[in-house]
């Protein structure tokens, strides 16, 4: 586990250049937070959420943002995972589904598993995801609220 500024990664600190582009997307989203729109509908189990702008450039920042975690996420190359709930996405990714596709101005996700526990979990990033939306790099600087049963 590599510690950087007092923060422990359990996967690893990226430094790749993928890492690197990653990081630069969702930066971008981050600072432009104010003219993202994300709405959650919750399914049976987990949920279905549109992430949008009526800029056509941080649309198309969103969508290359969500097909680059796609990417990450299938290799096990976290991202920030300093954060006790991505790094637990990582942990259970061969558990938790996500399709997506993009839509006008965005991205539509559906994100699923079969536990009643990762259910949970995808409830937490979602709410993250509305807190990245709403107050941007603020919230970029907390550890993310995850359940009652993750350390």
């Amino acid at each position: 586990m590599k510690t950087v500024n007092g923060k422990a990664y359990r996967h690893g600190h990226g430094s790749d250049e993928q890492h690197k582009q990653d990081q630069a997307l969702f930066s971008q989203l981050l600072e432009h937070h104010q003219s993202l729109s994300r709405e959650t509908t919750l399914i049976e189990n987990g949920i279905r959420a549109r992430t949008f702008s009526e800029d056509p450039h941080l649309a198309t920042v969103l969508q290359e943002h969500v097909a680059g975690m796609e990417k990450r996420f299938g290799m096990g190359k976290a991202i920030r995972s300093w954060d006790p709930l991505f790094a637990a996405l990582f942990e259970y990714k061969d558990d938790i589904q996500m399709t997506y596709h993009f839509i006008e101005n965005g991205v539509e996700a559906i994100i699923t598993a079969e536990d009643p526990k990762l259910i949970e979990l995808i409830h937490a990033h979602d709410q993250t995801l509305h807190g990245f939306v709403e107050e941007g790099f603020e919230a970029g600087k907390r550890e993310s609220p995850k359940p009652d049963w993750l350390e």
